[in-house]
């Protein structure tokens, strides 16, 4: 739980050797030469006003820390709401980041931040078609949905006729309206230029060499690289710190805050990179038995793609370039015959762990045979554990975004539209106070988002854990089954923000975030309850008599059909329908 009440507090600390900039995060981007990937983006050219800008004004409203796409998303909300704000950040754009996949969680609040506080250029991020659209040189993909293929070492994947080792799920009815996949390095990159066109003051280049905390709010001590005037040393003063530095976790270390990673069910870590000319599994599959897709409710690659193993699972997420990311994910936790996947890669250099799992599945390692890492000198990225969880999430005047306070696993795709939940709750918390003689409103609201955070990074963990727990039993039946609660939660928090939303947002309402529920309901004890009741039991059931327990138990929450697909495991619609109103 979180202890508000121990926060520890230091007049000041060094934290020149702390990573920052949510670039540093195991699963958000990790920082390389520019140029050392292939990507559409351009060299960032910041405007010359803001750089101005940074020069001339040294106080400010709003310190951000990290300049990906949520730090300079929040940013750019509150200086275009008539905050003075800068996002200091010690390293520059474009630079790598691994690709991501959005939801309709996303999409839905990506589309009502631009609503909220008139930002045009944002909303077309919210739907592939726009996007590809109106920015056809921002590397984006397909996302119809969700799909999973579950592989058995030393066999070749053969698809069955009643799809017993797949699992698809749509989350989007057509391409136009689909949801995407992030080239993060593209996307942060772009973020950044319209956040600084707002008058944003950017610090790139920045390392924070010590916080300082006083009564009127902080210090922030910077070594600026410049291109003509070498390192300067700057002071900037702020009334209010953001953190978006992810696993940089700039301000948990400087408060003392504690680690609590050790209380998540979940335990992952990851090998990652991007590659080029990984042939699709669309044709695989074609190969291995001819027309066995022709049932599927949509090309099972234009998808978060999850390809289940012994060891836990790989992700392919394709852009609409040759790029693909691709990465393992591990269980670190003991199981069966896998006695220690963390002590099984002692030795061995990141690309030598990598094949060697992917060698044991004869279809993987084809697939890999003709396919090239991306600049191999720094790919693929071995993480340690994914997990990070912090005690405290935000203070009287600073504030942690999500992905700073938590992160569990990539495995339902859920790091952007949590990301984008918490911007969306903090802009609007902190646009109330200066409308309020007591100040003590916004404070306690801060207090009160970070145990909604809470609530969420904790369902998240459940949801994660109970796959992990169904993989280790090598039983993909009760892993379809439980992965049913994400779907369940998924839908049913889309359509209680569809009930709530007006067809378009007043001008009185611009610039004040509308009611949103806890991302997937993790304000609904009752679903909370559910999920924890049906990974209790999991061990204890057969494959049959578990599949009808979440049946019966997710039976208030299924409002798209599911265990009751007109083809075994083929989902085609579960897509959450834009103009239906919905009774949560």
């Amino acid at each position: 739980m979180l202890r508000l009440d121990k926060r520890r507090k230091k007049a000041a600390i060094s934290v020149a050797d702390q990573p920052m900039g949510d670039h540093h995060t195991p699963w958000f981007p990790l920082c390389y030469p520019r140029g050392s990937i292939m990507t559409n983006s351009r060299a960032s050219a910041i405007p010359q006003s803001a750089r101005q800008s940074a020069a001339a004004n040294l106080h400010f409203d709003f310190i951000v820390i990290g300049s990906g796409f949520a730090g300079s998303l929040i940013a750019c909300i509150l200086q275009s709401q008539g905050r003075t704000v800068a996002i200091v950040d010690r390293s520059s754009h474009p630079r790598f980041a691994i690709g991501e996949s959005s939801t309709p969680a996303a999409g839905l609040i990506l589309s009502s931040l631009a609503d909220q506080y008139d930002l045009p250029w944002l909303k077309p991020f919210a739907r592939y078609g726009t996007w590809k659209q109106a920015y056809p040189k921002i590397t984006t993909g397909r996302k119809r949905g969700f799909s999973y293929f579950q592989h058995e070492p030393g066999k070749p994947f053969q698809p069955r006729a009643d799809h017993s080792n797949e699992l698809l799920a749509a989350a989007s009815s057509s391409d136009e309206l689909s949801d995407t996949q992030w080239l993060r390095s593209d996307v942060d990159a772009y973020f950044f230029k319209k956040t600084c066109e707002t008058g944003v003051a950017p610090f790139e280049n920045s390392e924070i060499t010590t916080l300082h905390q006083n009564q009127t709010g902080w210090l922030v001590e910077v070594n600026e690289a410049t291109p003509r005037q070498g390192v300067r040393r700057r002071t900037l003063s702020s009334g209010f710190l953001i953190d978006a530095s992810g696993a940089g976790q700039v301000l948990a270390r400087h408060l003392g805050i504690e680690d609590e990673s050790a209380k998540l069910a979940t335990n992952s870590r990851a090998i990652f990179a991007h590659v080029t000319g990984l042939p699709e599994w669309h044709s695989i599959l074609e190969q291995a038995v001819p027309g066995s897709t022709s049932d599927h409710p949509f090309h099972c690659d234009h998808a978060a793609q999850h390809h289940i193993l012994e060891e836990g699972w790989m992700w392919w997420l394709r852009f609409d370039s040759d790029v693909t990311s691709v990465g393992l994910v591990l269980n670190n936790r003991p199981t069966g015959s896998i006695q220690s996947v963390a002590e099984s890669g002692e030795g061995l250099t990141a690309s030598e762990e990598f094949f060697d799992v992917v060698n044991r599945y004869p279809s993987l390692r084809d697939a890999f045979a003709d396919a090239s890492v991306i600049n191999p000198e720094s790919m693929p990225v071995r993480t340690p554990g994914l997990q990070r969880l912090s005690s405290e999430f935000n203070g009287a005047n600073w504030a942690m975004l999500p992905h700073t306070a938590g992160f569990i696993d990539p495995l339902h795709s859920t790091g952007i539209a949590h990301s984008l939940i918490g911007v969306e709750r903090l802009a609007n918390t902190l646009l109330k106070r200066r409308q309020h003689a007591n100040d003590n409103l916004p404070i306690l609201e801060l207090w009160d988002s970070g145990s909604v955070v809470e609530d969420e990074l904790t369902l998240i963990d459940q949801l994660v854990a109970g796959c992990y727990d169904a993989i280790a039993e090598h039983s993909f039946t009760k892993l379809a089954a439980f992965t049913m609660c994400y779907f369940a939660a998924a839908t049913t928090w889309e359509r209680r923000c569809l009930n709530n939303r007006s067809s378009s947002v007043p001008e009185s309402a611009r610039g004040r975030a509308l009611h949103r529920p806890a991302l997937l309901c993790a304000d609904v004890a009752d679903f909370r309850a559910a999920v924890f009741h049906l990974r209790g039991q999991m061990p204890e059931e057969t494959e049959d008599s578990f599949e009808r327990l979440c049946k019966k138990i997710l039976t208030p929450f299924n409002h798209v059909g599911l265990f009751e697909p007109p083809i075994p495991n083929m989902y085609g619609g579960t897509a959450v329908p834009t103009h239906r109103t919905f009774n949560p």
